[in-house]
């Protein structure tokens, strides 16, 4: 094998006060606090080495929406087989992973393959996460019946991960619909969370609010679980803020980069003092906002060891295997292994021996940062208060040692670009077992 070269931040301290009538909520008035991603899965010994706890899969990659800041392939066709996916799935289980996620693409544009891993998953007493959806996706109210239906009597417990934002192209009729369906179906109201993308946790809230309104609900901050809640008299709906950034479709936004401020000064959190703050409802309606977020006004990414969005085994469609769902989730850079090559136990195995990946577990992002400016001072335009963005910047640009450059969607990114050492690197792994190799041929072939 050969490579070429997530819950979110707190928003401002405070109470958000909603009046319902008028559909009216004003901002908190407190600094928001360092920028910090959300606690991490817990483990019986936290080492600091590659140790997944957590299976996703992404059976397509297509999807009926192509939103103007998704960093996903939505292009590509490759679909993942249902028999190795299964067969993947048990040997996670036997290597001890309990907790099971799908993504996509749009997850239910394949529903024949979201209803057998959940069939399986649950049979194998898998702890099920979320199944990411836009929520848009059904022909007609039979259709979204009957697909939910289907999925409440695979014994899927988790919930279903709406994202409602200013770049999904909202229907919130749609996605009102959506939401007292499932709460029909799965008999919960803790069925919904949401996941919203913007600048900033109290910004880009507004497709989130109609939503509430149509559903007879309000949105409040929650001091217990630090983030808001959408509540209405059936739902009670958790949201999660992704931070935007500049990745694939979204390059030609700004503000990725602080400017000015000295890479590597400091690793506290944002400084707020003396800036300008953006408030809500400044954008026009429907317009892409640029990306003036947190890292505007802040310094660098609070290191975590990517314990959050990571220590992960993220499958794509094509059977690779990623190490986490941030945004560079889809370069060749990030790829340990693949499902119809490899054992869970062989990909553990290769993530820690990655030169990247491998790092990053051991000693975090804050490392690969210091060692580039260590080489070159002047190597990154400025701070960035992104992890997930740093990340696919430095392994974009070819930075980062050990991976070749290439993959984004604007210029001279897309394809394979030489290291900073001037060539393209070649690393050999594991030898592959021939049964193993055979095993997954037959696999697919059935």
């Amino acid at each position: 094998m050969t490579w070429h070269p997530s819950p979110k931040p707190p928003p401002r301290d405070g109470l958000i006060q909603t009046n319902k009538k008028a559909d009216h909520m004003s901002r908190p008035t407190r600094s928001l606090p360092a920028l910090v991603r959300d606690g991490a899965r817990p483990v019986r010994r936290r080492t600091r080495t590659f140790r997944p706890n957590y299976l996703s899969f992404a059976g397509t990659y297509q999807c009926n929406l192509s939103c103007p800041h998704c960093c996903v392939p939505i292009e590509w066709p490759d679909r993942l087989d249902i028999a190795a996916a299964i067969a993947f799935l048990e040997d996670a289980h036997r290597y001890g992973i309990r907790m099971l996620g799908l993504t996509g693409g749009e997850p239910f544009i394949y529903p024949e393959f979201v209803m057998a891993i959940c069939r399986r998953a649950a049979e194998l007493g898998f702890a099920f996460d979320k199944i990411m959806t836009n929520g848009v996706w059904f022909e007609d109210q039979f259709d979204l019946q009957r697909t939910l239906q289907d999925l409440a009597d695979t014994g899927f417990t988790g919930k279903l991960g709406l994202s409602v934002d200013k770049f999904h192209g909202v229907d919130t009729d749609l996605l009102a619909e959506f939401c007292r369906t499932a709460r029909q179906v799965f008999g919960r109201d803790n069925i919904i969370s949401i996941s919203y993308a913007s600048r900033a946790p109290d910004l880009g809230l507004e497709p989130v609010r109609a939503l509430a309104k149509k559903l007879d609900g309000f949105i409040e901050w929650s001091d217990v679980l630090r983030r808001y809640l959408l509540v209405t008299p059936e739902l009670t709906i958790t949201l999660n803020w992704n931070h935007l950034a500049p990745v694939e479709r979204a390059e030609r936004f700004t503000g990725g980069w602080k400017r000015g401020e000295r890479p590597g000064a400091r690793d506290e959190g944002p400084d707020r003092s003396g800036t300008t703050e953006l408030t809500e409802g400044t954008e026009k309606p429907g317009s892409v906002p640029s990306v003036n977020s947190v890292a505007g006004s802040a310094s660098w990414f609070v290191e975590d060891y990517c314990e959050g969005p990571g220590q992960a085994l993220i499958v794509n469609p094509r059977g690779e295997v990623k190490p986490c769902c941030g945004f560079a989730s889809d370069l060749d850079q990030l790829t340990i292994g693949n499902i119809y090559r490899h054992s869970v136990k062989q990909i553990v195995r290769m993530a820690r021996k990655h030169p990247y990946v491998g790092k990053v577990f051991r000693e975090g992002l804050t490392s690969i940062r210091d060692e580039i400016l260590a080489r070159d001072p002047d190597a990154l335009p400025g701070a960035t208060s992104n992890h997930c963005f740093f990340c696919w910047y430095v392994l974009t640009r070819g930075l980062a040692s050990g991976v070749n450059g290439g993959g984004g969607q604007i210029g001279s990114w897309t394809g394979p670009r030489p290291n900073f050492t001037g060539g393209l690197i070649q690393l050999g792994l594991i030898k592959e077992n021939p049964k193993s190799r055979a095993r997954s041929e037959a696999l697919r072939a059935q």
